[in-house]
């Protein structure tokens, strides 16, 4: 067992070369493994259509630190495109879904709303706010209610701050 986790070691270690990755690896398959991968977030796929081992992909991954950064803005856009999918199919107006809605608020803006979707446990009725509700609020009213939570936090934080001063006095 030692054996095959040194072997797996020195096979993925970035000063080793490992040109037998390399004979097909070229600026052109490079860039359509880029161009799959941010249309697909598939490694597998991108793997295929130019006819290579993802673990090929990876391995450049590993070792070129250009391809790597290149890699990731690529797995972005594929993230950001489902992103986006998911965001329209959330508001379909035939067949709305409400936790694919959820999910998204809690993803797109969890800084803002965390703390009160957390305090109603999710769904409504715990006396913090229902991303059901939010999601079907139309998008100015959204931004309002999103812009006055930030104001409400901002006032929050400055209690809390005048509380600790008081108390901090108090102990003096």
């Amino acid at each position: 067992m030692a054996d095959r986790k040194q072997e797996a070691a020195q096979r993925f270690d970035p000063a080793r070369r490992r040109p037998e990755m390399d004979r097909r690896w070229s600026k052109e398959v490079e860039d359509v493994v880029l161009e799959v991968i941010s249309r697909t977030g598939s490694p597998k796929q991108a793997a295929e259509a130019v006819g290579i081992g993802a673990s090929t992909i990876h391995d450049h991954r590993r070792r070129d630190p250009e391809f790597r950064h290149r890699y990731a803005v690529a797995m972005d856009d594929a993230f950001n495109a489902v992103l986006g999918h998911a965001f329209t199919r959330s508001f379909d107006e035939v067949r709305p879904s409400d936790r694919l809605t959820e999910v998204l608020l809690r993803l797109r803006w969890p800084e803002r709303l965390g703390q009160y979707l957390q305090a109603s446990g999710g769904g409504g009725g715990g006396g913090g706010l229902d991303p059901m509700v939010i999601a079907r609020m139309p998008s100015e009213d959204r931004t309002a209610l999103i812009t006055l939570l930030e104001r409400y936090q901002e006032v929050a934080g400055d209690v809390a701050l005048e509380v600790q001063a008081h108390d901090l006095a108090l102990l003096d």
